[in-house]
């Protein structure tokens, strides 16, 4: 008896191999392999991310190349920046910094 049931299941199996088949390679092209469906997803979105962090460099070297291009034209830029970020002053002139 237990042969038998064991037989039909088996010829059931047997009967749908195709399906089972593609089955198989659905579950290894999705899942499984290395270059699954999942992992392709995965590395999509770190290649997003990435991309928005370039985009991000991209915008802060445009901006150094503009005030790179001020300090050496325009010596008003200069003295703005010594003034405002080194605290330099002219002889006549007191500073005083308030944070």
């Amino acid at each position: 008896m237990k042969k038998n049931k064991i037989q039909n299941i088996f010829s059931q199996i047997w009967r749908y191999k195709f399906i089972w088949t593609l089955l198989l390679f659905a579950l290894i092209l999705g899942v499984i392999d290395e270059n699954s469906l999942l992992n392709r997803r995965e590395i999509r979105e770190k290649n997003d991310e990435l991309r928005k962090e370039i985009a991000g460099y991209e915008e802060q070297f445009e901006l150094a190349q503009k005030e790179l291009r001020a300090l050496q034209n325009d010596p008003d830029v200069v003295e703005e920046v010594a003034r405002m970020r080194l605290f330099m002053k002219t002889p006549n002139e007191d500073v005083y910094v308030i944070e």
